[in-house]
């Protein structure tokens, strides 16, 4: 994967898991009675070395070098450079199969989702994803408009995110609504909902790959006008009861499989 080859070189110093996040996934987990699992687009492992460490067996599958290469090893854990759509793996090879904030990069979603479900042979998948109608509602667009265009073209609106997920299974799908925690770990896209100075440190920008698609002039000229307003104090006039939230819904979503079969 081109993209993390080129941006994810420091991902592990602001991508790790998030203790919340991974407990909701093994909540959900545990529900679907897995014990083998695929991680498509396991990045660098984070939440992969939290499975393995749970007594799940790991099939992590991740395309990009840079980010395997800083994976911590783990024996439950065993690394496959493949693609989600060419997955070098037999039918059932594993139970369950968990997609966590890496949809959105499959090449050819439909292909990826066939490939999933042939080497799981079950309905049991788990994808943490972002509602892309939510978007425009968030703050950060009014500094860095191009990121409304950029969600709704890379992530799947819920209802053809459902409706694809069920014309494969046999089971129903939920979704669970994932309000992020104000001191959220995992630095990824929306973790400054209520700590707006995070978004000024090229760190954690570095680890998120919206900020890699801004051209030159919207990056400088988005940092600029925060800066600006953190300073004079506009934006907490306009937004600083965040600051005072321990949590804040800003469109995660987790989408997975139940075990319950619908009645036919």
């Amino acid at each position: 994967m081109a993209l993390y080859d080129r941006i994810g070189k420091t991902y592990t110093q602001t991508r790790r898991s998030d203790p919340r996040i991974a407990a909701t996934l093994i909540d959900i987990l545990e529900s679907l009675e897995a014990s083998t699992v695929v991680d498509i687009g396991a990045g660098t492992g984070s939440y992969a070395w939290v499975l393995a460490e749970c007594g799940y067996r790991v099939l992590a599958v991740e395309p990009s070098a840079v980010m395997r290469s800083q994976a911590i090893p783990h024996p439950a854990i065993q690394w496959i450079d493949a693609d989600a759509e060419h997955l070098p793996l037999p039918d059932r090879a594993a139970d369950t199969a968990i997609v966590m904030l890496a949809f959105h990069h499959l090449h050819n979603p439909q292909q990826a989702l066939q490939e999933i479900y042939r080497v799981i042979g079950s309905d049991r998948i788990i994808i943490f994803t972002y509602d892309p109608q939510m978007i425009s509602s968030f703050w950060l667009t009014q500094y860095f408009p191009s990121f409304i265009t950029h969600v709704r073209s890379t992530f799947w609106p819920m209802a053809q995110l459902i409706s694809e997920l069920e014309s494969m299974t046999t089971t129903s799908v939920k979704i669970l609504a994932f309000p992020l925690p104000h001191n959220l770990s995992d630095s990824f896209a929306a973790v400054g909902w209520g700590r707006p100075e995070l978004y000024l440190d090229d760190r954690i920008r570095n680890g998120i790959s919206s900020f890699s698609g801004l051209s030159k002039r919207e990056l400088e000229e988005g940092l600029s006008n925060l800066s600006r307003d953190l300073e004079s104090g506009d934006w907490n006039q306009k937004y600083g009861d965040l600051r005072q939230k321990a949590e804040y819904d800003v469109g995660y979503r987790f989408v997975y499989a139940t075990p319950e079969y619908r009645s036919s």
